[in-house]
């Protein structure tokens, strides 16, 4: 029988999970206090989540999401981490901290339905963010249509400055 202590965080764990698109697993032992409260800070400044949560409960929760794939990386001390903004951005911040650190360690992910082992999560990393390719898609339109309003507005302009000449000519 579930205590109520158990059923809280069960609920509360579904409820950080709802609508969110990534889901990260990451083994934090070994980890000083230190290093566990800087990973959280990091991930903090980035709208991200880090919980620690027991397997069983865990298990629960991702499975009333649908998420099954995860279950076998569901044995000894499991950190999740996950954002309800970005899906991309837990991948870089785990592996650029994993990198300095030499922990956490990822187990494995599930982006968009999709099971990603800790190689290919490593991959993703490297990759840039849905903002910054949205960014750099968008940029030469920015620039294109700033060329057409300046082109636009040059007549009324140039009229503009006409009719202040012939002002000061009078």
């Amino acid at each position: 029988m579930p205590t109520p202590l158990k059923e809280q965080i069960l609920k509360d764990t579904r409820e950080r999970l709802e609508g969110v698109r990534g889901v990260y697993l990451t083994d934090l032992s070994g980890m000083t206090v230190e290093k566990v409260s800087l990973l959280r800070r990091r991930c903090r400044e980035q709208s991200i989540q880090v919980r620690v949560v027991k397997n069983t409960l865990l298990k629960r929760a991702l499975n009333a999401h649908g998420i099954q794939v995860l279950d076998e990386f569901l044995t000894g001390p499991t950190g999740i981490v996950f954002s309800p903004k970005d899906e991309m951005v837990p991948a870089k911040i785990l592996s650029d901290f994993a990198k300095e650190h030499e922990k956490p360690r990822i187990k494995a992910a599930v982006l968009d339905g999709k099971l990603f082992d800790d190689k290919a999560i490593a991959k993703l990393a490297t990759l840039p963010s849905r903002a910054q390719l949205l960014a750099t898609f968008i940029a030469p339109m920015s620039q294109f249509l700033a060329a057409i309003d300046a082109t636009l507005r040059l007549p009324a302009t140039m009229a503009d400055v006409l009719e202040r000449e012939k002002q000061k000519a009078s």
